[in-house]
């Protein structure tokens, strides 16, 4: 028998996480990172001299865990992501609606057909930089990443042309 589970591996663990609805969450716990795993982080942060780093690498979650599940627990289903949404209560922002910090991010691949989530973040200050506003959000960048705070479009490479929705779960303005 462990044998086997030597062989298989160990299945992944998670948590029990429901949506306020009672809507489960599926998710599971990563590894802590090895050696490897940071020196690849302190390199993914290198070109990236704004960031101001939080945590240093770490494991069991991931962006969204980071943001709707108090970094116990990763989730990947866009499925989820959308439950969480809805069931929660969060609504997106309007045109003429301004960031507030904990409100939260999401990053869009740009595609036409399905969404397609990127990353979470969430905004943690607004700075001002002459009339304009910049949102400064915390984002953990995969499940085995650090966590690191930065200006919303100040983003690894690979997110591209993504698109940017902010949510938030504050009522509508009477």
């Amino acid at each position: 028998m462990l044998e086997m589970a030597r062989l298989v591996g160990t299945p992944p663990k998670g948590i029990i996480l429901q949506t306020r609805a009672g809507r489960y969450v599926e998710n599971s716990q990563s590894c802590e990172p090895d050696a490897r795993i940071r020196d690849c982080y302190n390199l993914f942060r290198r070109n990236h001299f704004a960031w101001v780093n939080r945590k240093p690498a770490c494991g069991v979650y991931n962006c969204f865990g980071l943001v709707w599940a108090s970094r116990r627990t990763a989730l990947y289903k866009e499925s989820d992501i959308a439950s969480i949404l809805t069931d929660d209560g969060y609504r997106r922002l309007v045109s003429d609606e301004n960031p507030q910090p904990g409100d939260i991010v999401l990053y869009l691949h740009p595609s036409d057909n399905t969404r397609n989530t990127l990353h979470a973040s969430m905004v943690v200050e607004l700075k001002q930089l002459g009339t304009s506003t910049i949102e400064w959000v915390l984002s953990k960048w995969n499940d085995a990443f650090g966590e690191d705070i930065h200006a919303l479009r100040d983003v690894p490479e690979h997110f591209g042309d993504c698109q940017v929705e902010f949510w938030t779960d504050r009522p509508m303005r009477g």
